[in-house]
């Protein structure tokens, strides 16, 4: 690289002509040899006033192309101008700015690029991510995790980590996404901390207090329609003498066995209430009145309705996309999580665990047992408290309902039990599968003074409730040598009957029994629960099973031949994390047949306990009598037991007053 003067040619002339050019002989003839020479581009040329030089300028020559030079002379006051042709050297100074322009702007967008670009990259785009993420909590507040807008917000941000120059610890190390990791933690401690029932309080709060630091809470609840589970678990207060310090690990695991299945089946969990879980799952709305519309919904889902009792008026119920179905199925994936004694007790300190194990050895049946009441109805949901406290919840008679339930397996000896309402959302195949327990007629705090038959039967509320049976320690017995792999789990008594003769025609095969839990079958390896794995462990331990639950009744004297040995098996509990597909094969899983199997193969249990239960209301208690105690030939059976005992209790005669009703109140 070299640097260059600018040319001087032009102004040394002209200092040389200044002083040639005061004489007149020699002038003329000096400004045309300079011309002819070293200056062409000269067009005028003047000294003084006595112009030696005027030729025609170029028509397309501009005015800043002509160079104006004088030469003055301080001794004798004289002076010369000439005008010269500067085109060739404007061009090239324009040329100049136009490089030193460009590398300017060149420089300009680098600097752009190393400073703009980062703040872009690093603060711009991730405020812009949270502004995102804000409008979708505040659209939905609990759902927001399983809706397409916000997979595909996950999936630009791994894209964007991933194709970053920026590497992950740089990312990761950034204010913003703190804040963004900030704000994914207080949604979900928001739905947690709310529940189903919090939605709305949550998202007018954040709408309308977009500038206000306060919460609103004079804005009255809304009313929905539920499908409400309330499990309690059994001999709590024993636990917890047990256990002391460490029964929020024991509780915490039950809870998050609850929780994940029926998440996983649909479920939301709204309560802890310390030894109890409160799970709903949302119905649909009121049918719309279109025919097109309303047909094709029909072809896509299964609606099922029932209508029910609320504040003295009688609504409908809807499940277009089988909440009944997926409820009914959480309880019983539970039910087979419960049996996994380890997954409980593993957490545990051995102290602890130890005074546990002996406080439950004399009861039958699991280390974790617990009870379930369905119920299907209206309810309020919205916020109880202050701007100090504030819960979100349900308040109705049907949370109160569907405790009733629940509390009631123990009368039954039961686990589960249902209510008309909730039995009617089933399909019809679902409900061959129930069995009728019993039929109640309720009456408010206002006719609890009735003791009129008549009156009782015109005042009341009438529920029939309804149970489903299991035998979870199927899973662990022996596989017997002639078993079929294609009995139904169907309850009802004239297809079991007929299924049976039927499968008695087969011909049989022996098999090895594969074990499944929510669709995946495993042949002696693992189970799989909801997406969860049980897998079996090298350690060959299981502190119990059961055949009932909750059964009170239960006599194992004659059922030990063909149940494994509690340190024949150990399995490992791996709960659900994301949803399940429903559908009507999932009840026809191995799982389900086998907890099924023994119920509904000889045809005889439902069958005769639908008998007797229709001979007692009938008051026909010694037929009655006869069939509850042919069922408990069969099988243990607490609400054969309980009929018996009601029957015993009387004498064997119904009362005068029998109206063929359980009266709760």
């Amino acid at each position: 690289c070299s640097w260059q003067k600018d040319d001087q040619t032009g102004m040394m002339a002209m200092a040389l002509l200044h002083g040639q050019t005061k004489n007149d002989m020699f002038a003329k003839q000096a400004v045309d040899t300079a011309r002819a020479s070293v200056i062409p581009n000269l067009y005028f040329y003047a000294v003084g006033e006595n112009v030696l030089l005027n030729e025609s300028i170029p028509a397309d020559l501009r005015q800043r192309d002509l160079l104006y030079i004088t030469a003055f002379s301080e001794r004798d006051g004289s002076n010369t101008t000439g005008h010269f042709n500067n085109e060739i050297a404007q061009e090239q100074f324009a040329l100049v700015e136009i490089i030193t322009t460009l590398f300017i702007i060149v420089v300009w967008l680098v600097g752009i690029l190393a400073f703009v670009g980062p703040v872009m990259i690093l603060v711009v785009e991730p405020i812009e991510r949270m502004v995102r993420l804000l409008g979708m909590l505040m659209k939905d507040p609990l759902g927001y995790a399983n809706t397409k807008e916000f997979r595909d917000f996950m999936r630009e941000e791994e894209k964007f980590n991933e194709q970053s120059m920026w590497g992950k610890d740089v990312l990761s190390g950034m204010e913003t996404h703190f804040l963004m990791k900030t704000l994914l933690r207080i949604g979900s401690l928001m739905k947690v901390g709310f529940g189903s029932a919090g939605v709305e309080i949550i998202r007018n709060n954040l709408e309308r207090g977009l500038r206000k630091d306060v919460l609103f809470l004079n804005k009255q609840g809304s009313t929905v329609s539920c499908i409400f589970l309330f499990c309690d678990i059994r001999q709590f207060t024993d636990a917890t003498e047990c256990l002391q310090e460490s029964v929020f690990v024991f509780t915490n695991k039950i809870a998050a066995v609850v929780h994940s299945i029926c998440n996983s089946w649909g479920g939301t969990a709204n309560k802890n209430i310390g030894d109890a879980f409160l799970v709903t799952w949302l119905l649909d709305e009121e049918a719309s009145d279109g025919g097109k519309e309303e047909e094709k919904e029909e072809e896509d889902f299964s609606i099922s309705t029932t209508q029910v009792m609320f504040s003295s008026v009688t609504e409908n119920l809807y499940a277009r996309n089988n909440q009944a179905e997926r409820a009914l199925l959480a309880v019983v994936k539970i039910s087979i999580a419960l049996h996994y004694d380890n997954f409980f007790v593993e957490s545990l300190n051995e102290e602890a665990r130890n005074r546990l194990l002996t406080k439950l050895s004399k009861r039958k049946g699991p280390i974790v047992q617990m009870g379930f009441g369905l119920h299907a109805g209206k309810a309020v949901q919205g916020a109880i408290g202050s701007q100090r406290k504030l819960d979100a919840t349900y308040l109705s008679e049907s949370v109160e309902r569907a405790e009733f339930l629940e509390s009631s397996t123990k009368t039954y000896g039961v686990p589960l039990l249902m209510s008309e309402s909730f039995y009617s959302l089933l399909d019809s195949t679902n409900k061959y599968r129930c069995r009728k327990v019993d039929q109640l007629i309720y009456l408010g705090p206002e006719n609890d003074s009735l003791t009129d038959p008549r009156e009782i039967l015109d005042t009341g509320e009438k529920m029939s409730i309804y149970t489903f049976d299991m035998d979870i320690d199927a899973l662990w017995r022996a596989p017997p040598a002639n078993e079929d792999d294609g009995y139904s789990t169907t309850s009802n008594s004239d297809v079991e009957v007929r299924r049976s003769a039927k499968m008695n025609t087969l011909k049989r095969r022996t098999s090895v029994r594969r074990l499944t839990v929510g669709g995946l079958n495993v042949g002696g390896g693992a189970e799989i629960l909801g997406n969860s794995t049980l897998t079996k462990g090298k350690s060959s331990r299981r502190f119990s099973s059961t055949t009932s639950m909750n059964s009170p009744f239960r006599d194992t004297e004659n059922s030990t031949d063909d149940i494994e040995t509690p340190e024949s098996r150990k399995r490992t509990l791996v709960l659900p994390s994301g949803i399940s597909k429903y559908s009507d094969k999932s009840w026809l899983e191995p799982d389900i047949k086998t907890i099924r199997h023994d119920l509904v193969s000889n045809g005889v249990f439902f069958p005769k306990f639908d008998d007797g239960l229709k001979s007692y209301y009938a008051k026909d208690w010694d037929h009655a009598k006869k069939c509850f105690e042919t069922v408990l030939s069969q099988r243990d059976d607490g609400p054969s037991r309980y009929y018996l005992k009601c029957m015993e209790k009387h004498g064997g005669q119904p009362p005068r007053d029998f109206i063929g009703y359980k009266i709760s109140k």
